[in-house]
C-alpha cells in the first residue's frame, strides 16, 4: 500500500541564535530519528560535502533515508552533484532541483531541464524540480508553462514559495484554486511550511494564522489526493513530505533576536498533520 514517509530537513535543525548555541550533528539527527522521522533532506550549495560525509555514518546507525535539495547552475554542475551524490554510502530518494537560471526563455529552461532530468537518469538518482523564488521557478505561470513543456517533469511543491510570490488573498478566488490544482498534478513530493501573502514562514500555532495554515492544510490534502490517484492505494510506492522550517531569517524574530515560537514543536505538528491528512486522503479512495 502507498505509504507517506515524514522528512525532516537539516537546515531546519539550526538556531542562529544571539547567543550562538547550536545542536551537535549527532544530537540533531538522534532527535529527528527519536521523534519518528523517516529521512532527513541536505541542501547541495548550502550544506558542504564534508558536513554531507560526516553525516552518512550517522544516517545509518540510525536508519535514517535522505533526499537532497540542490541549488544548481548549469548542467555541468548538475552532473558534478549527481556523482559526489553517488560516492555516498547512502543514496537518495531523490534530488529536487532548484535552478538558478533566469527564468527569461522558456524554451531553454526546458531545453536544460531535460538534460538535467537526463542526467539524473543516466545516474540513477530520482531527479525532480522545486518550485521555489529567486530561481528558475520563481512564478508559478512560468513553472506552469515549464511543466506544459516538459511532459515527465515531476515537482516538489513547496507551495509557501508560491504563496508569497502570487500574494494570494484569503478567501482564494476560483482562478487561484484553478492554478494550485493544476500545478498538484504533477507534485511527487512537499515541503512543510506556513506561509501568508506576505510572509514565507509564520508560527503555525499563533490564532491570527489559523486560516493559512488550513489553506495549506487543503493544498496538502489535494496533493496527497492526486498522488494515490496516480500511483495506486496498492502500490509500494513512498511519497516524502518534508518539514522545512528554516531557521532565521525565515523565521520570524523578535526585538531580542530570538523566534517568536518553537520551531522543532512545530515541526512535529506538521509532522502530525501531515501523517492524519495522508490517512485521510486513503480512507477517501478507498471510499471511492
Amino acid at each position: 500500500m502507498v505509504t507517506l514517509d515524514v522528512f525532516q530537513s537539516m537546515w531546519a535543525m539550526e538556531f542562529k541564535r544571539p547567543d550562538g548555541f547550536e545542536w551537535t550533528l549527532r544530537e540533531k539527527i538522534e532527535k529527528i530519528a527519536g521523534a519518528g522521522f523517516k529521512g532527513v533532506s541536505f541542501d547541495i550549495g548550502y550544506h558542504s560535502e564534508e558536513y554531507i560525509r560526516d553525516a552518512m555514518p550517522l544516517l545509518q546507525e540510525f536508519s535514517l533515508d535522505l533526499c537532497y535539495n540542490a541549488f544548481v547552475k548549469s548542467v555541468p554542475h548538475y552532473r558534478d552533484i549527481v556523482a559526489f551524490v553517488n560516492t555516498q554510502p547512502v543514496k537518495p530518494r531523490f534530488i529536487a532541483i532548484v535552478g538558478q537560471i533566469e527564468p527569461w526563455d522558456l524554451h531553454q529552461v526546458a531545453d536544460t531541464t531535460r538534460q538535467w532530468l537526463s542526467i539524473g537518469a543516466e545516474g540513477g538518482v530520482e531527479t525532480y524540480v522545486e518550485v521555489h523564488r529567486n530561481c528558475m521557478t520563481n512564478d508559478l505561470l512560468f513553472t506552469l508553462q515549464l511543466m506544459e513543456e516538459v511532459p515527465d517533469l515531476l515537482m516538489v511543491a513547496d507551495l509557501s514559495h508560491v504563496l508569497v510570490n502570487q500574494e494570494w488573498y484569503l478567501p482564494l478566488h476560483e482562478q487561484a484554486q484553478q492554478r494550485m490544482s493544476q500545478f498538484l498534478t504533477r507534485a511527487h513530493a512537499f515541503h512543510g511550511r506556513v506561509a501568508t501573502r506576505e510572509q514565507i514562514q509564520v508560527p503555525i500555532r499563533f490564532t491570527q494564522h489559523k486560516p493559512w495554515f488550513e489553506l495549506f492544510k487543503s493544498w496538502w490534502q489535494e496533493g496527497f489526493d492526486k498522488w494515490i490517484l496516480r500511483q495506486g492505494v496498492e502500490s509500494d510506492s513512498r511519497c516524502v513530505f518534508l518539514s522545512e522550517l528554516g531557521p532565521p531569517v525565515y523565521a520570524i524574530t523578535g526585538e531580542n533576536g530570538y523566534e517568536l515560537s518553537d520551531r522543532w514543536d512545530e515541526a512535529l505538528l506538521l509532522k502530525e498533520t501531515a501523517e492524519q491528512l495522508w490517512q485521510d486522503a486513503l480512507q477517501n479512495h478507498r471510499q471511492a
